[in-house]
């Protein structure tokens, strides 16, 4: 899930070597709104607010970000487009090395955003205007069509995962074991592919995608607490209370894109993000640590943040082609590290790989990501 557990040490050993450019390392303190030209500052997260909740530094330097949880409750918390949504258990601190555009970044806790816990994080750079006189009216309308262009792909992914999940649950429910298990992660590619916009549903992303540790184990529900089911135990049996309860969540997730209003910047902060998941985290193979169908999920996050790069390719075209081209021919390289990995009936067993092939792909992932990440610099920063 969108969670995104920075067992750092796991991935330190298994990626020797592979640079860290979206995701790394250390802190200092703060009150409720911050400007600094340091490199250091810190968000504690408290129940449920920021403090401090408003953050200015220093544009296109390093800074080090420390997250402390000071509440009693799990936190996840993310700068969408910088930090990648990250767990925090009650005392527990994480640093990251980050490097701000001159631009604002969404500050949020995935858990409790829709009780107001959210903020920002602003790159600024004092020597230079903020006015932008480039936002003419074709480049406003090719903004806004690629924005009802990636909510229509999103609206068709969410119809298909609503689809997918009842016929796999339809499938535990009959006790039919290889159909659900092959059932799997066809179904769960559609959630991976538009997962930045479901997590910004509030608790829906954890009850969909949770992994056992995430959260509590009497809140534990969605694909992984089945997948379990499935490949450990061996069983469909005594499900009835996941399976509804996932089909409901997915459905509610359906019913609530029907009033979103989508963000330019958001939209590729939100693919960035997931890239970043992908490369840093989800790489190791704890997503489907149990079935290990973990290339399903790389391949649609990589898919979904393509399409939504894609959905600005005209607006791109014409603002920064040499960007634009660059982008494109990242993403073509994951494509290529990927192919020998697929199969007649999708993708290799992911125990199967070596840390060398792990490397490769996240290598790729990581700098589609880099090169994805100076996109939002130039969009709107209002909803379309």
């Amino acid at each position: 899930m969108m969670l995104a557990r920075q067992r750092m040490l796991l991935f330190t050993l298994l990626m020797c070597g592979l640079p860290l450019v979206l995701l790394t390392a250390c802190g200092a303190a703060s009150n409720n709104s911050k400007t600094s030209n340091k490199n250091a500052v810190t968000i504690n997260a408290y129940d449920n607010y920021f403090d401090p909740k408003t953050i200015n530094v220093s544009a296109n330097q390093p800074v080090q970000v420390t997250f402390v949880n000071k509440g009693t409750n799990v936190h996840i918390v993310e700068i969408k487009g910088l930090v990648a949504e990250t767990t925090m258990q009650p005392g527990e601190k994480k640093t990251f090395t980050i490097t701000p555009q001159q631009r604002s970044y969404k500050l949020y806790d995935e858990l409790y955003v829709s009780k107001g816990m959210e903020g920002a994080f602003t790159g600024t750079d004092k020597a230079t205007s903020t006015n932008n006189t480039q936002s003419d009216n074709a480049q406003n309308a090719k903004v806004k069509s690629a924005v009802k262009t990636y909510r229509q792909y999103v609206i068709q992914q969410t119809d298909g995962l609503v689809t997918s999940t009842q016929q796999f649950n339809d499938a535990i429910n009959a006790g039919d074991l290889n159909k659900a298990k092959a059932l799997y992660a066809p179904t769960r590619e559609y959630y991976e592919r538009i997962e930045p916009i479901a997590s910004s549903f509030g608790n829906l992303d954890p009850g969909i995608d949770a992994r056992e540790g995430d959260v509590p184990n009497e809140q534990w529900t969605g694909f992984h607490r089945i997948e379990k089911a499935l490949w450990v135990d061996g069983k469909t049996t005594s499900l009835k209370t996941y399976t509804d309860q996932l089909l409901k969540n997915v459905k509610d997730l359906r019913q609530n894109l029907d009033g979103i209003k989508l963000v330019p910047t958001d939209i590729i902060d939100g693919a960035v993000s997931l890239l970043s998941e992908a490369s840093h985290t989800k790489i190791t193979g704890e997503e489907d640590r149990y079935s290990h169908t973990d290339l399903y999920d790389l391949a649609a996050n990589v898919e979904g943040s393509q399409v939504a790069f894609n959905s600005f390719k005209d607006y791109l075209s014409e603002k920064n082609p040499g960007l634009q081209q660059d982008i494109a021919g990242k993403f073509q390289k994951v494509q290529d590290v990927l192919k020998p990995f697929r199969t007649d009936k999708g993708f290799m067993d992911y125990a199967t790989l070596k840390d060398g092939d792990k490397r490769a792909i996240a290598q790729s992932i990581d700098d589609a990501g880099e090169s994805l990440s100076k996109v939002a610099v130039s969009l709107p920063k209002t909803a379309n």
